[in-house]
């Protein structure tokens, strides 16, 4: 028998939370301006992983797996659950676990888990994790690291020197520069979600998604921005599960979350079930992507302090 329901909605999008009551909702501060990196991600000692590009120019890192390795890695942080291939867990001859029922973009369906004893990043290890698995064709790469195993770290993903940096939140983040923007989320779910967010105007719940190759936005966000058919043509949007269904795809006008500001911002609008299940089915809401976020010299997330770092470029 399946045991517990957790959320997978893409491929390109990896996101797994537990269908829960959602934790309670933390207030959230107005974003300020800051001048710099806080002193933190600018540490010399802080550790230097570097980074590639799969297919969808999602971010990978590659880690170790008890000795096996190395794997390359989507860094996901819309997933709860770390993720491994089927391949991977096969040729690692990996303990098998309870099956869960997962709710993908395209519905429901059970799927296997497996017991790993050890995930290593950088220098740091992550021991007896349960992770869903899934094809290696299906996921984009070997796994996913997911909230799982993010959750107490500082994560920074320099788009511009091609690095990521990673490091504990046990020191308070101090802020100098004036490129930097600096906003404060709410969690629900253990996401990080975005309330003080407008996209043309129209106030948006915006959840960061690096695991995902572009936005998406739910339905209730479509009527409000007021397309017009002339500007929605179709796409196919494919789950983990290598299913797929059908959805509009448009360009809408500046996205503001806090003071940071996007520009236009191309979304596929769809009402995939990871919006039901955070409770944002009813209101705009929206996955953002990496083809967002790439407008951006660097991102750096705080999940203990709940904030999020953008960097602007230089002259915007």
């Amino acid at each position: 028998m399946a045991g517990s329901t957790m959320l997978f909605p893409l491929c390109a999008s990896l996101f797994a939370t537990q269908l829960a009551a959602p934790d309670p909702v933390e207030p959230e501060t107005e974003a300020i301006i800051a001048d710099s990196l806080p002193e933190q991600f600018l540490n010399p000692d802080a550790e230097q992983i570097a980074i590639a590009k799969d297919r969808v120019e999602r971010m990978t890192v590659s880690v170790t797996i008890a000795d096996g390795g190395p794997f390359e890695f989507i860094i996901d942080t819309a997933s709860q659950r770390t993720i491994l291939s089927k391949e991977i867990a096969g040729a690692l001859a990996l303990d098998i676990e309870d099956e869960v029922t997962i709710v993908a973009l395209a519905g429901t369906t059970v799927v296997q888990t497996v017991f790993v004893p050890s995930l290593t990043l950088g220098k740091r290890s992550y021991d007896s994790l349960i992770s869903p698995t899934f094809r290696t064709a299906n996921i984009g790469a070997d796994g996913v690291l997911g909230l799982d195993s993010l959750q107490g770290q500082r994560i920074l993903f320099d788009f511009v020197g091609k690095h990521i940096s990673v490091e504990d939140t046990n020191k308070k983040l101090r802020s100098h520069s004036r490129r930097e923007i600096v906003v404060t989320a709410r969690r629900r779910s253990g996401q990080l979600i975005f309330t003080n967010a407008t996209i043309a105007g129209v106030k948006t719940s915006i959840i960061i998604d690096t695991g995902g190759e572009l936005s998406i936005g739910n339905k209730a966000l479509q009527k409000r921005l007021r397309l017009r058919p002339s500007e929605i043509v179709q796409t196919s949007l494919v789950d983990i599960t290598g299913r797929s269904i059908m959805a509009d795809y448009a360009i809408a006008e500046e996205l503001l979350i806090g003071r940071a500001r996007f520009g236009i911002i191309p979304i596929a609008f769809a009402d995939i079930a990871p919006f039901k299940a955070l409770k944002l089915h009813k209101k705009p809401a929206l996955f953002l992507g990496m083809d967002a976020l790439r407008q951006f010299d660097r991102l750096a997330i705080d999940f203990a302090n709940r904030k999020i770092y953008f960097l602007l470029p230089e002259g915007a």
